[in-house]
């Protein structure tokens, strides 16, 4: 008898030691995340509306730039490989 009483009571601490189902687990992680997500953002230091058009700008101006560089070294090339092209063909 003292052999059953310590058998059911293994299964049922195993019973209790048992993690909860894969969704209860997700569902808990994601929480978690939710909530650090939260407090991070509730660290964050925007900017204002003045400095983040200015800085839109310069990207902008940038990029138009670095456009126009490339634009132009992709047209020295190509005229140089046709000129080559035609000495040979």
């Amino acid at each position: 008898m003292a052999e059953n009483n310590k058998t059911k009571d293994t299964k049922e601490v195993n019973k209790a030691e048992k993690k909860p189902n894969f969704f209860v687990r997700m569902w808990k992680k994601i929480c978690k995340f939710c909530k650090d997500v939260t407090g991070e953002m509730r660290k964050v230091t925007w900017t204002s509306k003045t400095e983040l058009l200015k800085s839109t700008k310069i990207v902008l101006v940038t990029v138009v730039a670095v456009a126009a560089v490339i634009a132009v070294i992709d047209t020295l090339f190509s005229l140089g490989i046709n000129s080559i092209a035609g000495l040979i063909g």
